[in-house]
């Protein structure tokens, strides 16, 4: 299990995604791209599957070729938390645990790179 009070002291980035959704697919090689390049640089990446199943949750991850760890919002506390309301939507935690940025819709390696900076 995945605790953000666990990364005190880490940027951490939270891709919001769910297998139903066509443009989480399209955002994933970009940031799997980025996440080699931060996570080398002490940043935490974090996938978690929102109104879904395992089983889709799974087959999804494994379709597009996702490679940040994933996890699955079984009971959708994560969504009411987060106030989620669309898909792909990725958050950008500081080192205090703060959420610096969100955004609602597919992420580039510009927007990617540009909120995680501020975060370093």
């Amino acid at each position: 299990t995945f605790q953000l009070s666990d990364m005190k002291g880490k940027a951490v980035v939270i891709n919001f995604f769910a297998s139903w959704c066509v443009s989480c697919g399209e955002e994933t090689p970009t940031i799997d791209k980025i996440a080699q390049e931060y996570t080398k640089k002490g940043v935490v990446f974090l996938a978690i599957a929102i109104d879904d199943t395992e089983k889709k949750a799974r087959a999804f991850i494994k379709k597009v070729g996702l490679n940040i760890p994933a996890g699955l919002d079984k009971t959708g506390e994560i969504k009411e938390a987060y106030g989620l309301y669309g898909m792909p939507t990725t958050f950008f935690i500081d080192k205090q645990g703060m959420v610096s940025y969100f955004h609602a819709g597919v992420v580039t390696a510009k927007l990617l790179e540009h909120e995680i900076e501020k975060l370093l």
